[in-house]
């Protein structure tokens, strides 16, 4: 029988050099603590222990660091994205619980955004969707794979807060790639005409307490409120779907507070996720709900089809969603009828 066993890592140091992304451990002064890799293009030149981050990094992306260090005073973590000149970097910045330390993970996503591009031009040429598909989906997994790997066996150059945290971020990775699936199934069977949703009681603020749970950590930064006995109609899962999109959504491309809010009239229920960040030009209002089609501050993220995947979703249980700019905020809100309580009395 052929031998199938998995060669042995060697080193903590070899799994985190064939990682995708650029890992960076920071002490307090944000001078560099360790690195996995020095020839990351992030780099002005390659960093050494002991080097501020400011004489290795350029300015701009020093002010992407600055800001998120400002966003994740809440939580610990905060999350963004960065343009160079020719690379864009997912960017996540995470405080290392009961030490001074923290993590920097600079995601490349720059094939990930191209592939987008390219299906937005070209829509029907499915060899093209199937390949930024592969492209999406390869990049958490590899990552989950990585950090499984560097876990698995115990490294005396990983203490348990560094261990907490890779451990936060494979989760994050494994939650995203669940995402990306469902919407995946959901778009397959709405093109071939066999998506279904039930027509069952939903309570909206339970169902959205569950979505903040699977979040971990991601859901500290969102407040839910209203009314907790609000029912609509509709189906429970699908729901947890568009809200776990909405909240994705507004966590990367807005700003927090995120706020989860329920209301109802004598016909709808509703639900509200907002954020403070600038959101789209009124003119693009409507077309980042179009399959396949990403806006400049609101994209979706899984190859244009998260939002577009909540409207129709919305639509088939006999409702809406909408965007709409307010004074400082922006708003999605997704409508569903109310259940009719006295049928049941």
């Amino acid at each position: 029988m052929a031998d199938l066993s998995w060669d042995v890592v060697s080193s903590a140091h070899e799994v985190l050099s064939a990682l995708p992304e650029t890992i960076l451990q920071v002490d307090a002064d944000f001078r560099v603590k360790t690195v996995n890799r020095p020839d990351s293009p992030i780099f002005g030149r390659a960093p050494s222990p002991g080097d501020y981050l400011d004489d290795v990094v350029e300015s701009e992306a020093l002010e992407v660091i600055e800001r998120l260090v400002r966003g994740s005073q809440q939580t610990g973590v905060a999350e963004t994205e960065y343009d160079t000149n020719s690379e864009r970097y997912r960017v996540t910045f995470r405080r290392l619980e009961s030490t001074p330390l923290s993590l920097l993970v600079f995601h490349d996503v720059t094939g990930l955004r191209r592939a987008e591009e390219a299906v937005a031009e070209l829509v029907r040429d499915r060899s093209s969707f199937l390949a930024s598909v592969s492209h999406e989906l390869r990049t958490p997994l590899t990552a989950v794979v990585g950090y499984a790997n560097l876990l698995s066996e115990p490294h005396p150059n990983l203490d348990d807060a560094a261990r907490n945290a890779m451990v936060q971020d494979m989760t994050d990775q494994a939650w995203d790639l669940a995402g990306i699936v469902e919407d995946l199934l959901a778009l397959a069977r709405t093109e071939i005409g066999e998506l279904r949703v039930a027509s069952v009681p939903v309570n909206l603020k339970a169902n959205i307490a569950q979505v903040v749970e699977a979040m971990g950590r991601r859901g500290d930064a969102i407040a839910v409120d209203g009314d907790p006995s609000i029912t609509g109609v509709g189906d429970p899962a699908r729901v947890r779907q568009i809200v776990r999109n909405l909240l994705s959504n507004a966590l990367t491309h807005g700003e927090t507070p995120v706020t989860v809010n329920v209301v109802a009239d004598d016909r709808f229920a509703a639900l509200r996720v907002k954020d403070s960040g600038p959101g789209v030009h009124e003119a693009l209002a409507e077309s980042i709900f179009d399959q396949y089609t990403s806006g400049d501050t609101y994209t979706p993220g899984r190859v244009g089809i998260g939002l577009w995947i909540c409207r129709e979703l919305t639509s088939q249980m006999g409702g809406q969603l909408t965007y709409r700019r307010q004074p400082g905020e922006t708003v999605f809100q997704v409508t569903i009828p109310v259940l009719d309580r006295s049928t049941n009395s």
